[in-house]
């Protein structure tokens, strides 16, 4: 087996082209901000991240006129998720295991699991 490295980039590598937007880094940074839930978010509001970045707050405004800004976002969105379900999950056994546990809670974590067994096939 050959052990040279190819130089073929991986997607992350590639530098993503959205017209119309000249400060590309700071756009893509504001898209993976706003898709972060409101209490998790650092800074917390849209007037502080765009100080942070350097930019008025009607950029920010402007940008979220963007056709491609709904669409980073639900990516990133998306990403965030599935980083997530883990922890989600574990949450949801912690609680299964507590007094504070209800049927939904087990049904829940049984559905994840694909063990559905509250439903039955109807014929």
């Amino acid at each position: 087996m050959n052990n040279e490295v190819t130089n073929n980039p991986i997607h992350s590598d590639s530098a993503q082209i959205i017209p119309h937007v000249l400060l590309l880094p700071e756009f893509v940074r504001f898209t993976k901000w706003y898709a972060t839930p409101r209490q998790l978010r650092e800074p917390e509001t849209q007037k502080e991240f765009a100080k942070e970045i350097g930019v008025c707050e009607d950029t920010l405004t402007d940008w979220k006129r963007h056709p491609q800004f709904g669409l980073l976002v639900h990516q990133n969105l998306n990403e965030w998720m599935k980083e997530h379900i883990p922890d989600v999950i574990g949450g949801l056994f912690l609680k299964t295991q507590s007094e504070k546990c209800s049927a939904k809670d087990v049904d829940m974590f049984l559905r994840l699991s694909g063990l559905d067994m509250g439903k039955t096939e109807k014929k």
